[in-house]
Parts: C-alpha cells; sequence; structure tokens
C-alpha cells in the first residue's frame, strides 16, 4: 500500500552530475585554437600579475648560469673564445636549460594549469617543484634526445616526434606519471591533433615576435597567455577539463543559484513559505484564528438566542 502523504512538504528531485566528474574521465574534447586563446586571454587578465611575475622571475633565476663564463673572463680566470670558455660556457647553457628551468617549469605548468581551471594561481608554487623535479628532468632530457633523433631525418620527423611529446610535462606534474609513461599518454592524446598543434605554435612564434616589438615586456605576456593555451589544450585532450572546477548536481534547471549556497528549483528560494510571509500563520492583519470579526468572547449561541437546542 503507497505510503504517500498529501500533507507533506515537497521533495527535491534526486540529485545527479550534469557535468564533467572531478578528476576528468569524460574523454577528449574539441578544441579550436582561437577558442582555447580566448579562454587563455578570459583568465589571463584577472590574473596577469601572478603569471607574468611568475614567467618573469623564472627566466632571471635561469639564466644565472649563463652568465658564470662571462663573470670568469671579467675576473680573469678564464679567456674568452678558447676551448675551455666554450665548454664552460656549454656546461652552464645545459645546466641553466636543464637543471634550473626544469626546477621552475614544474611551478610555471602548475601555475598555468590553475588558471587554466579558472582556479586562483599561486605564486608560490613557482618554488615548489622539488616534488616532481626529478621526474620532469628525466622526461626533459629523453624528449629532447628523441626530437634531437628525429631531426637528424630531415627534420620533419623530428617535429612530429615533438608535437607528439609536447604534453608531456603536463602528464608528469598534473598526473604524477613517470617520464615513459607520460611521454606514451602524450603522444596518445596527440594523435589526430598534431596539424592543430602546428598551426598553434607557429601562431605562437608571431605572438613572441610581436611581444619583442612591444618593448619586449610583451614577451612575458605572450608566453602566459600561450602557456596558459596549451595548458587548456592539455585538459580538453586528456579528458581532465572539468577536474578542480566546481561541478554542477541535479536535473536540468536544478543547480546551485548564483553565489552558491545549495540547489534550488529554478528561479525559486527553496520550498518555503509563501513570498511576503515570514511563515504559516494567521492571515494578513490578525492576530490569530480566533472569534469572528466584531464578536467578542469566542463562538458561542447564536444572536439572540439561548443556546443550539430543537426548534
Amino acid at each position: 500500500m503507497s505510503q504517500y502523504n498529501p500533507y507533506a512538504a515537497p521533495q527535491a528531485a534526486p540529485l545527479v552530475p550534469t557535468g564533467p566528474m572531478p578528476g576528468g574521465g569524460s574523454g577528449p574534447q574539441p578544441w579550436e585554437i582561437g577558442e582555447v586563446l580566448g579562454h587563455a586571454w578570459n583568465v589571463f587578465k584577472p590574473n596577469w600579475a601572478t603569471l607574468v611575475f611568475s614567467q618573469l622571475l623564472a627566466g632571471i633565476l635561469g639564466s644565472i648560469p649563463n652568465y658564470i663564463p662571462t663573470l670568469l673572463v671579467a675576473v680573469h680566470q678564464l679567456e674568452e673564445n678558447t676551448t675551455e670558455y666554450w665548454i664552460v660556457y656549454g656546461v652552464c647553457l645545459v645546466a641553466g636549460l636543464l637543471l634550473v628551468n626544469t626546477f621552475f617549469q614544474v611551478g610555471l605548468t602548475r601555475i598555468c594549469l590553475a588558471a587554466a581551471r579558472q582556479q586562483s594561481p599561486q605564486f608560490g608554487d613557482l618554488f615548489n617543484g622539488l616534488g616532481r623535479y626529478l621526474p620532469l628532468l628525466a622526461a626533459s632530457t629523453l624528449t629532447f634526445l628523441v626530437a634531437f633523433v628525429g631531426y637528424l631525418f630531415f627534420v620533419v620527423p623530428g617535429v612530429i616526434l615533438l608535437l607528439g611529446l609536447s604534453l608531456t610535462s603536463y602528464y608528469v606534474v598534473d598526473q604524477n606519471m613517470g617520464p615513459i609513461e607520460a611521454m606514451k599518454a602524450s603522444w596518445a592524446a596527440t594523435t589526430g591533433h598534431k596539424g592543430n598543434l602546428f598551426l598553434f605554435g607557429l601562431l605562437g612564434g608571431l605572438m613572441f615576435i610581436g611581444g619583442c616589438a612591444a618593448c619586449y615586456f610583451g614577451i612575458f605576456v605572450a608566453m602566459a597567455v600561450m602557456m596558459v593555451a596549451s595548458s587548456t589544450i592539455y585538459l580538453r585532450l586528456s579528458g581532465m577539463w572539468g577536474a578542480g572546477t566546481s561541478v554542477a548536481y541535479g536535473p536540468p534547471g536544478y543547480g546551485p543559484p548564483a553565489g552558491g549556497g545549495g540547489y534550488e528549483p529554478p528561479g525559486g528560494g527553496g520550498f518555503g513559505p509563501p513570498p511576503g510571509g515570514g511563515g504559516f500563520g494567521p492571515p494578513p492583519g490578525g492576530g490569530g484564528y480566533g472569534p469572528p470579526p466584531g464578536g467578542g468572547g469566542g463562538f458561542g449561541p447564536p444572536p439572540g438566542g439561548g443556546g443550539y437546542g430543537p426548534a
């Protein structure tokens, strides 16, 4: 027998997910160059200080090893354009590109991923790269060697390999993968997208040239926008789009109201008292449910009568 109670309060519909669940798993999603650049620019504007100055500081600190040969020449410990000079220069260049820059690349990747997910990027993440430093160093070294071998074969294979492995660092940092696993994941994710990735890289080069023309400060703006756009591409192709962002639950039309706070029916304030009222109580203007208007004392015998009895 049904236990339906007509006087019970209305019940909300069951809450079911209507968007990608946190943690990804929704599969690769399509992307367009103009769309991801537009998204990157929109999230860059409120976070420009963190994105630009983190790039600037990482660039300054990463270039310090490059000045060691010049310093040694200035203090007469090394003679310029000698074999020893070029050996020291090569070692310092590799140290700057791989050892120092890789450390900051972990932090920059996290900062740009947070921006792409429309979260608040934290400047302090720039210095929190130690945990993924060695895996990323190994992945970067392997990617460089693979691409270098490809370039030896008439350049084109090297470009294809570099495009296919272009998302490796994201898998290492964001999904804690090992170097080989991350390279395989990047290659699988970019299958069928290398043409668009090549055009995206060309556009990034043009933006870099434009940044040079804008008193060089524009370089850091262009680099920040391109890194956020690249992070967006990774989120789309890896199926991680929506991971770490707010997710709506409920049937169509049901979800948290603007500004958060809970679930409610569309346009309504939930199930509660009627509009304008402070609760279910006496009728407007009344002090309670009592005797009829104009009367006193309550409900009694009819006017002029001695009670309710036989006629």
